[in-house]
């Protein structure tokens, strides 16, 4: 016999929701030059408060509590306040984990006001009770746009060594992402000599470059890459995996 879950189901579904009004907002909406606009101009660039509103929204319209508007205004206080704190800081990998950390606590705190103030009834309960629809939509979101970004990250320091101008422009970025995506799906299939199968045949195209001992500094950089993104996509898959077994079985 099984123990019932520490948090309920609800509370995990609206967490979840609310994480895909984080990841939108800020790896799907936010562009490149807002992010270097609020690095030169602190706390007066528009931009940090474009990209908190654009969150706020988006956990106003995922909550399903449409009556609520303190706590998404209270997230639009949060999320600026913390890329506020961000645009003064170095940029360093350590930065961008606190920034998720803190942004990740926002979002939990979002959702026991939610649950302490607006309850367990919501508009639309058929959409947004869906648990395994929106965990879904979760696990692909963080696998194209914030796993991209945190493999690259991992691996800055080896990209000044990495020198290939014969390559595509931002090829590899969406190579790994489609190759994230596939073992996303693999997994959630249970076709697990599918994955086997990906890495094998990607083993195979990349061989001339691990074999050119000219380029080793490259193709050890393209393997480190290659295995992180691996590694993230089956974590994730695995995650979700468990995640719907422990609340939905």
């Amino acid at each position: 016999m099984y123990a019932e879950p520490v948090i309920s189901i609800e509370a995990i579904a609206l967490f979840i929701r609310l994480l895909i009004a984080h990841l939108a907002g800020d790896f799907i909406f936010q562009r490149k030059t807002w992010i270097i606009h609020r690095s030169s101009q602190k706390w007066k660039s528009r931009y940090i408060y474009a990209n908190a509103g654009i969150v706020a929204v988006l956990s106003w319209l995922l909550s399903g509590h449409f009556n609520c508007w303190l706590i998404p205004l209270l997230i639009f206080i949060l999320h600026a306040g913390i890329d506020i704190a961000k645009s003064y800081a170095p940029d360093r990998p350590v930065i961008f984990a606190i920034d998720q950390i803190l942004h990740l606590i926002a979002t939990s705190m979002a959702v026991y006001l939610y649950l302490d103030i607006a309850g367990n009834e919501f508009y639309f309960q058929w959409l947004f009770s869906n648990l395994s629809f929106w965990t879904y939509l979760a696990a692909y979101l963080i696998v194209m746009w914030p796993m991209g970004i945190i493999i690259a990250i991992m691996t800055r320091k080896w990209q000044a060594d990495y020198e290939n101008g014969d390559g595509l422009r931002d090829a590899g970025r969406y190579i790994g992402m489609l190759e994230r995506i596939l073992i996303l799906t693999f997994i959630f299939m249970n076709q697990f000599s599918a994955v086997g199968f990906l890495i094998a045949a990607k083993s195979v195209l990349r061989f001339g470059d691990i074999r050119d001992s000219n380029n080793r500094k490259g193709a050890e950089y393209i393997l480190i890459g290659t295995m992180i993104s691996l590694a993230a996509a089956i974590f994730t898959g695995l995650l979700t995996q468990w995640l719907l077994n422990t609340y939905l079985t």
